[in-house]
């Protein structure tokens, strides 16, 4: 049986599809002046002839041992454009006994005489690599330059009328801004491709089909339906969305070979490019947060699902002292509450074997904590807060006007990419004459997109028409950070943003103390001492419980009596985080064990004792009550906080 070969390797359709037909016809008049006839043709149409990995070709060579006995193809170049593989080719055809006939270059391997084969291949290598090299050469001159036009990655788009310009794609921003403040929050690269897919956000894929549909044109690659952990991940890694342009990140050694990654000053990076969707502290904050959950091994937070109003604030700066391992979060129902606190995950999944305490801090004790620590150091603090953009620490909302207009554009948006995609639709199948089915299934699938995707849009407008809220008016919005920070501390509670901008890492002791540490170096800089601070704090405490005790006239007491009054005096106390006091009271021989669990302590010292015990941990408020002892401390601190860092 007899063969022929043919191949091109440019893409333009119409002229791959004339030129092949001008090596089928060169061939086939060949053969017929030799009274033959070509049986069988193969193909390879856009394909390098550097590799060999070809689908014909690939065909051709497995059907040698079958049924085919002579192999016809235009020229050496057609056969192949490497030099060492074509000549083993041609000694592999001789070992099998195949007949190989190359005509333009008057070759048959049933008659090698012809020594200038090597020269021949060797310079149809040189062709493809001298091609090669003249083409790095001119995308580096442009990367070097960066004027080279690649695809913008999702979120930005460019400009109709000059392509040198990008234009950030609102809908497509609030996405890449939701995936950052996400990632903050606390969630992982699979929560929130999940929670992305469950939202219905179009996909990077999506948008490009999108785009394709709305230039005329149609994708033959199927978009991806489901956000997955990569796409997150990719959106993350990408200084495009400070407005970085980052340019010749991958490269090749050899012709049609390997990408590899090319190191970060090899690069050509131009900064400030383009309007950035993300600013650079929270791009940076990001990073350094990857850092250091694959250092930690975190895996995200347990109480927290995307979108929710009270996520877990603490992640991977939570540490046990003793151990070094990372503190558990743990909730738990409790008949009036829900109770959320840490515990060390070496005792908690391995025992006091390997972790003598279980160093147990409840979350809302640390959150207290960790605030009492912010407010002393506010002064400290204020360059670093500066720093911080605002939008960081408040994400600006929409009213629910601006929304209906956003989604009403985006509808009509996707309605009008429908009538394209059905208008082309018509013309192809008018086209089709006998491949109706074909046309019908390429046609499925973008179909189908755009219509799930108006529904969705469509059932979020009716959603926000039956839910809407009102954002606070502009102007009872803070004017700068400074302001935000004193919000913050007004409202009582941090996030997990604010925490991974300022704690660089937390440390429980034994006692379910803890010692922060901030970030910036700021725990050395500032002239007082935050844990000296929080020590006197803890020893008033000590010192109130010791004067309740003291002003109880049943001769007893118990931690919800303890509890219930150290909270009146304005201190946030439960009956579990008052236990360590009463432990403490215990071994100073203020208080035993009783029998009867009306009584639940028994009290040993006189009062005069107990005062004077007082006195060792608030020198000079003998004669003080718990009330007086209380208000003094809050007052003086409410009086000095705002001026703690004054000395600097």
């Amino acid at each position: 049986m007899n063969a022929g070969y043919v191949r091109l390797s440019r893409d333009d359709d119409h002229k791959n599809y004339v030129s092949i037909e001008n090596q089928k016809l060169i061939i086939s008049q060949f053969a017929a002046g030799q009274g033959v006839m070509i049986d069988r043709w193969y193909e390879d149409d856009g394909v390098s002839g550097y590799v060999f990995d070809r689908p014909g070709f690939r065909q051709l060579i497995e059907d040698l041992d079958r049924d085919i006995d002579t192999v016809y193809v235009k020229d050496f170049s057609r056969l192949g454009r490497h030099n060492a593989k074509v000549l083993l080719l041609l000694d592999e055809f001789q070992e099998r006994g195949k007949h190989l006939i190359v005509v333009d270059d008057n070759y048959d391997s049933m008659d090698p005489g012809d020594d200038t084969v090597g020269i021949k291949t060797w310079f149809n290598e040189r062709y493809v690599k001298d091609t090669s090299k003249k083409i790095r050469l001119a995308i580096g001159a442009r990367q070097k330059e960066g004027t080279l036009i690649t695809r913008p990655p999702f979120g930005y788009q460019r400009n109709e009328k000059d392509k040198s310009i990008l234009e950030i794609v609102p809908r497509e921003a609030e996405v890449v801004k939701e995936i950052f403040d996400l990632y903050l929050s606390g969630s992982g690269y699979r929560r929130i491709s999940v929670y992305l897919t469950e939202q219905g956000k179009p996909t990077p894929s999506m948008i490009q089909r999108e785009r394709e549909l709305k230039a005329g044109r149609v994708s033959k690659r199927a978009p991806a339906s489901r956000w997955s952990d990569g796409m997150v991940k990719d959106i993350l890694d990408n200084d495009f969305y400070i407005g970085t342009f980052r340019l010749k990140k991958r490269a090749r050694i050899t012709v049609h070979g390997k990408d590899r990654r090319v190191p970060g000053e090899e690069q050509c990076v131009f900064v400030d490019h383009h309007p950035a969707i993300i600013d650079k502290a929270t791009f940076a904050l990001v990073q350094e947060l990857k850092k250091k959950r694959d250092r930690t091994n975190y895996r995200g937070s347990r109480w927290q699902r995307p979108g929710s109003e009270n996520p877990s604030p603490f992640g991977s700066c939570l540490f046990c002292k003793d151990c070094g391992s990372r503190l558990t979060p743990i909730k738990r129902d409790a008949a009036d509450r829900e109770r959320k606190y840490y515990i060390c995950t070496t005792y908690n999944t391995r025992g006091r074997r390997y972790c003598a305490k279980a160093h147990l801090i409840e979350e809302g004790d640390l959150m207290e904590d960790i605030l009492t620590c912010i407010k002393l150091c506010r002064n400290a603090l204020c360059e670093a807060i500066a720093a911080y953009d605002q939008k960081d620490f408040e994400t600006e909302k929409k009213s629910p006007e601006e929304k209906r207009q956003d989604l009403s554009i985006e509808i009509d948006d996707h309605k009008n990419q429908l009538k394209l995609l059905l208008t082309q639709k018509v013309r192809d199948l008018a086209a089709a004459a006998g491949s109706e089915k074909l046309v019908e299934e390429a046609y499925d699938s973008p179909q189908k997109n755009l219509f799930d995707r108006i529904h969705s849009l469509e059932t979020q407008l009716k959603k926000l028409d039956e839910t809407a809220a009102e954002t606070p008016d502009t102007k009872d919005k803070p004017k700068n950070a400074l302001d935000v920070m004193d919000t913050i501390i007004a409202d009582g509670t941090l996030n997990r943003k604010d925490i991974e901008l300022l704690i660089e890492r937390i440390e429980v002791d034994e006692d379910g103390m803890p010692e922060i540490t901030l970030k910036y170096g700021l725990s050395h800089l500032i002239p007082y001492s935050p844990a000296r601070e929080m020590n006197r704090r803890e020893n008033t405490i000590i010192a109130i419980v010791l004067k309740l005790i003291g002003e109880d006239e049943r001769g007893y007491t118990s931690a919800k009596y303890l509890s219930e009054h150290i909270t009146a005096l304005g201190w946030k106390k439960t009956k579990q985080s008052i236990l360590p006091y009463i432990r403490l009271m215990k071994e100073l021989g203020i208080l035993e064990n009783a029998d009867n669990p009306r009584r639940p302590y028994n009290i040993l010292k006189s009062k005069e004792k107990i005062a004077a015990l007082a006195c060792n941990y608030t020198p000079g408020s003998a004669g003080n009550s718990a009330k007086e002892l209380s208000d003094e401390y809050l007052h003086c601190y409410s009086d000095s906080r705002w001026h703690a860092g004054d000395g600097l």
